[in-house]
């Protein structure tokens, strides 16, 4: 399981199985959740009620603090239940935070990027219920090892920027290699969805305990977050 939230998960057995409409039904939840703190916190910002200084502090103190429990539930998965909804809230204040920053870019970059998510979930659903796209060990393999390698290349980028600095070309705004990368990682964020769907399938066969559903909707709301962040990035570059 290339999910980071799910790939370490233990799934009991036992009890009341989980069921996809379980899965859909707490991923819905989570994304309304979500949607409420980032269109909250983004007209908190928008109407003076925190400096800027201080909304970049909670958008990226969120984002981490959201990393760090997704981190946490990875190895306490039962404790999924009870952390979904403050894991849910955090990522909405980094939506929310983010999406502001975003359009001191371009005020499209936000409405576009949001579009573009749901659109791309509609599709990689569709390829996934139609059989066109098979999730089968090489294909973990080689997602596994590209979410990785994409994880640790922002962590580096992050060293770069405490000192100030940033990833030559990479991150370069507007570059060929820049826009190159991100459009590499927004396929890749798109399709660790299929990875989602297909992790889902199988604990539901698998009779998998009904509490694991939390699991699941958390992992799925985080591929949405991550890729609705790089079509943001990706439209970004086309501004400069």
């Amino acid at each position: 399981m290339a999910n980071p939230i799910v790939s370490r998960t233990e799934l009991a057995v036992g009890g009341r199985s989980m069921t996809v409409k379980g899965v859909v039904h707490k991923t819905s939840f989570l994304l309304g959740l979500s949607a409420i703190a980032a269109l909250g916190f983004f007209f908190f910002i928008i109407s003076g009620g925190i400096s800027g200084g201080m909304a970049q502090m909670v958008t990226f103190g969120s984002m981490f603090a959201a990393f760090g429990l997704a981190i946490f539930i990875t190895f306490k998965p039962q404790k999924a239940k009870s952390l979904a909804a403050p894991y849910a809230i955090l990522e909405g204040l980094f939506l929310g935070g983010v999406s502001i920053m975003f359009m001191g870019i371009d005020p499209s970059i936000p409405a576009n990027a949001l579009a573009a998510t749901f659109v791309t979930a509609a599709v990689m659903l569709g390829l996934y219920r139609s059989g066109m796209i098979k999730v089968n060990e090489k294909f973990r393999s080689i997602m596994m090892s590209a979410i990785f390698a994409i994880m640790l290349i922002y962590i580096v980028q992050w060293g770069f920027v405490l000192f100030g600095s940033t990833l030559p070309f990479l991150f370069q705004t507007g570059g060929l290699v820049a826009i190159g990368f991100s459009l590499f990682v927004v396929v890749i964020a798109s399709f660790s969805l299929l990875l989602d769907f297909d992790n889902v399938e199988r604990a539901v066969a698998a009779g998998v305990s009904e509490d694991y559903e939390w699991v699941f909707g958390i992992g799925i709301l985080a591929t949405l977050v991550w890729m609705y962040f790089e079509f943001m990035r990706l439209l970004s570059h086309f501004q400069d």
